[in-house]
C-alpha cells in the first residue's frame, strides 16, 4: 500500500513511487516567490548531506527528492518526511537568499528562424516588431529546467503574450529555437519535437555534456534577450563551433 501524503505547515510531502517524494508548496500558479522557496529548499537539502539522497530537482512550485529507501528504516517515506520537515523549518528568510545571475542571450528574430512570428503577432494583435520588443524589453526568470537536458522554462512574460501552445506540436524543432506559450518562453537546446510558437533562434549552446557546468542556465537565473542580425548570428555560431562550450 502506498504511503499517504503528509501535510506540514506551508508544504506537503507526496510519495512518487518508492524512491522519490515531492515537496509541494501550497501556492497556486507560477511566481517568483514560490520559485525562490523551491530553490532555497533544494539548496538546504543539498547542504544537509542527508543519507541516500541521489538527486534533488526543483521545479515551478515543488522539489523532487530521489532517495534510497534502504537508508531510511522500515518506514522510509515517513522518516524522510520528518527529517525534511525539520530541515525546512530552520530555513532562513528569503531576504537572505543569494544574489541571482543575469545572463544576456542573443536571439535572431529573422523570419527564417522565427517561423511563427506572423502567426503569433496576429494572435497577440500586434506587429512583429512590437512582439519582438515585448520579448526583449523585460528580464525573465528561469523557473526550472525540463523536457530536455538544459531546457529553461522562463517568465513571466507580458500578459499580451498569454497564448496557448500550438494545437499540433511539430515533430522537429531546430536546436537553439526560442519559443513562447502561456506567458513563458523556452529555448530548445537540442533538435527535438515541440509545441510552442517559434519566434527566433540563439547561436549560444545551452547544454554541453562534455563540459561542466553542463547547462548554461540554472533555476533562479535571470535572462535578458538581445535582438541580433542574421550576420551576427552566423558569426557567433561559427565562434561556438570553433570554441565548443557555453
Amino acid at each position: 500500500m502506498s504511503p499517504t501524503p503528509v501535510h506540514q505547515k506551508n508544504w506537503q510531502f507526496t510519495p512518487e513511487g518508492d524512491a522519490c517524494l515531492v515537496i509541494r508548496f501550497r501556492r497556486e500558479g507560477i511566481s517568483t516567490q514560490v520559485s525562490q522557496l523551491c530553490l532555497q529548499a533544494a539548496q538546504s537539502i543539498a547542504n544537509a548531506g542527508l543519507p541516500g539522497i541521489s538527486d534533488i530537482v526543483p521545479a515551478f512550485n515543488c522539489v523532487g527528492i530521489h532517495y534510497q529507501a534502504s537508508c531510511w528504516g522500515h518506514t522510509p517515506f515517513h522518516n524522510l518526511c520528518q527529517a525534511l520537515d525539520s530541515l525546512l523549518d530552520k530555513q532562513p528568510s528569503l531576504s537572505n537568499a543569494a544574489p541571482e545571475r543575469t545572463i544576456e542571450i542573443p536571439v535572431c528574430y529573422d523570419p527564417e528562424f522565427g517561423i511563427d512570428l506572423d502567426l503569433l503577432a496576429t494572435k497577440c494583435q500586434c506587429s512583429v516588431a512590437q512582439l519582438i520588443t515585448l520579448h526583449t524589453s523585460q528580464t525573465v526568470r528561469v523557473f526550472m529546467l525540463g523536457f530536455a537536458p538544459g531546457m529553461p522554462y522562463m517568465g513571466i512574460l507580458d500578459k499580451q503574450l498569454d497564448i496557448p501552445r500550438l494545437a499540433t506540436p511539430r515533430l522537429t524543432i531546430a536546436a537553439g529555437s526560442v519559443a513562447i506559450a502561456n506567458r513563458q518562453t523556452v529555448i530548445y537546446p537540442q533538435v527535438s519535437p515541440g509545441g510552442w510558437h517559434i519566434i527566433g533562434r540563439t547561436p549560444i549552446t545551452l547544454f554541453n555534456p562534455e563540459q561542466a557546468p553542463y547547462s548554461l542556465l540554472s533555476p533562479g537565473d535571470k535572462v535578458r534577450f538581445k535582438a541580433i542580425s542574421k550576420a551576427t548570428f552566423t558569426n557567433l555560431k561559427n565562434k561556438c563551433h570553433e570554441h565548443p562550450g557555453h
